[in-house]
């Protein structure tokens, strides 16, 4: 909580203030069961008061705090103890989750019921001004810290909500990270097993079959380049380049141009080639519009 001398500076509330609502102590005293009565009939026609005073019990012990708050209010001690104990009745407002709007609109009440009283118990206009300002600086303070209890409830939330949010957010970015490292080193692996397959597919030249072997060839070839352009993709984006589609549309083109490499060895797959052949076509012109729209 703020501090209570600078609280009090703020609102300009001097140890004259402290005198004045003392003495007016004996004035107000005697209406305090009336206050109440007045107060119920104002908050009755709010929305929500069933909600909260639901029971003789609860209205009985809600209503001997009201006499208490009033009395305080022309006690003349405004120490730590009065503000501790403001704080926990605007902590209980928070706990039960009374609007803030009700509580300003009940405060309006307060004020205005006061100022009644003190307008027609004393006749002299200046002094009534006057009394009347230390009055609404107390009822001010007062209305200060129950509001200040909703303010440091929502900072609590917000506060929790920000660093669960960041500790997702951190791990997130870390997994993604971890997997990101995780794709390149299978890329590794993978051009490991494409380069072999390439030995593998070149030593068909020299059995005999070189038809076979060289399209072999080139096909592993290929799967070799596309290794190669994922492994740089990722690498790029982990050092914060951007998302590279085309490279994913160029891996495909590659992938069905193998296919038909590997398929043009089997004279009788004539039809399975030409649907290949339109996997090709359609590829491409997705790759070219991507490429328009990256310019």
């Amino acid at each position: 909580m703020e501090n209570i001398d600078k609280i009090k500076a703020h609102y300009g509330f001097t140890a004259k203030d402290a005198m004045n609502l003392k003495g007016l102590f004996p004035l107000m005293e005697p209406f305090s069961r009336n206050f109440v009565e007045g107060f119920y009939d104002h908050v009755r026609h709010f929305e929500d008061t069933s909600k909260f005073l639901k029971d003789e019990e609860t209205i009985k012990r809600h209503q001997d705090a009201l006499v208490m708050w009033f009395a305080a209010l022309f006690s003349g001690e405004y120490d730590k103890g009065y503000f501790k104990e403001l704080e926990r009745v605007g902590m209980v407002h928070v706990d039960i989750g009374l609007s803030a709007h009700y509580v300003n609109a009940a405060m309006h009440f307060v004020r205005r019921y006061i100022m009644d009283v003190l307008k027609n118990a004393v006749k002299d206009p200046r002094e009534c001004v006057y009394l009347s300002g230390s009055i609404d600086k107390i009822l001010d303070i007062n209305l200060d810290v129950f509001t200040s209890s909703y303010i440091e409830e929502e900072k609590r939330i917000r506060f929790l909500s920000y660093r669960v949010e960041s500790y997702l957010i951190q791990f997130a970015r870390r997994f993604s990270y971890g997997l990101n490292l995780m794709l390149v080193l299978s890329l590794v692996v993978v051009g490991i097993i494409v380069i072999g397959l390439f030995v593998y597919d070149f030593a068909h030249i020299f059995d005999g079959d070189i038809e076979k072997g060289l399209l072999s060839t080139l096909g592993s070839l290929l799967m070799l380049w596309v290794v190669i352009e994922l492994m740089d993709t990722e690498i790029h984006h982990l050092r914060g380049g951007k998302f590279a589609i085309k490279v994913f549309l160029s891996v495909a083109l590659v992938a069905v141009i193998r296919k038909i490499l590997v398929t043009s060895l089997y004279h009788g797959e004539v039809g399975a080639q030409l649907s290949l052949v339109a996997a090709v076509a359609v590829l491409g012109a997705v790759y070219w519009l991507v490429a328009k729209v990256d310019k």
